[in-house]
């Protein structure tokens, strides 16, 4: 009976020791994670779904999307988006001991292949949850606030 005691304690604190702490800070992180992956510079399919869930959701420009579908979403705009540029900022943080959710403004700029920039402003929120050891974006709800192009 003590050898189970002494095995369950030592898994209950195995686990915790490699555990991850969920914070505003590495909520927030994890945010402008999935942003600096989403630059067009950057974007890669494989990369970009190592910070979100396998299950991951985005309702975006009036579209629901899983990550196949928002890969397409993406791969489409990136034939005549040459530049992005994202500011988020208010973050409003609600934490669980498994999960975060966050809602933020989110001012984009996109500069076009004809040199067009497309200012935009969105409201948006965000669910995260603990995925595989790792803090991963599971939902993201984005509204269009305003868009203008100059």
């Amino acid at each position: 009976m003590i050898k189970k005691y002494l095995v369950l304690s030592f898994m209950l604190l195995s686990f915790n020791a490699f555990s991850i702490e969920v914070s505003e800070e590495t909520a927030i992180a994890k945010i402008e994670e999935f942003f600096y992956l989403l630059d067009v510079d950057r974007y890669d399919k494989e990369e970009f779904s190592k910070v979100v869930t396998e299950d991951f959701q985005i309702f975006e420009d009036g579209l629901n999307l899983d990550l196949d579908s928002f890969h397409e979403f993406v791969t489409e705009a990136t034939g005549t988006i040459v530049k992005t540029d994202w500011v988020l900022s208010d973050f409003k943080v609600t934490l669980s001991t498994d999960s975060a959710h966050i809602s933020y403004y989110n001012n984009g700029v996109f500069t076009t292949t004809n040199g067009e920039n497309i200012y935009s402003f969105w409201m948006e929120s965000a669910y995260l949850i603990i995925d595989q050891g790792e803090l991963k974006v599971q939902f993201l709800q984005s509204d269009i606030v305003e868009r203008e192009t100059r």
